[in-house]
């Protein structure tokens, strides 16, 4: 996965997802100081994190090293598998769709998720709990939808 074209087949994103929870694992281990537990609030620990250490999304995307976004990234959209029934995929049929080939985690309201879009838009908007916000929109609609 590089910082430009994320997955350019189904055969690199299946490999990239076989090995999920182990780099999900490291990473939660890495950053055990923000208690990563998977619940809607670790977002905002998490997005203080990345707000304290990079001023702009440019920053975060070009200064941060590739395993710490992926890191990131994987975190973030496991949030949403765990907490909201989402699932991992990657549309990459369609080069016009706004998250193509871009890891996504699709959940039952048939909304597809970016996380790495919501970090970037973060780490550009500077709230500190932008995330969390965008997570907790989508759980109330979900749940008035039955789908929780």
């Amino acid at each position: 996965m590089s910082r430009n074209k994320f997955f350019s087949s189904r055969d690199q994103f299946e490999e990239w997802l076989f090995f999920q929870s182990d780099v999900v694992e490291n990473f939660v281990d890495e950053f055990d100081h923000l208690n990563l537990d998977f619940s809607p609030e670790s977002l905002i620990r998490l997005e203080q994190w990345i707000l304290e250490k990079h001023p702009s999304p440019q920053s975060l995307v070009k200064d941060e090293k590739a395993e710490i976004l992926d890191g990131i990234l994987r975190y973030v959209g496991q949030v949403y598998v765990k907490q909201l029934k989402g699932k991992w995929n990657v549309v990459l049929d369609d080069p016009q769709y706004a998250y193509y080939s871009m890891p996504i985690v699709t959940t039952p309201d048939d909304m597809d998720v970016s996380p790495f879009s919501e970090i970037v838009a973060s780490s550009d908007r500077r709230r500190g709990d932008y995330m969390y916000s965008v997570f907790m929109k989508k759980k109330r609609r979900m749940e008035e939808n039955g789908l929780l």
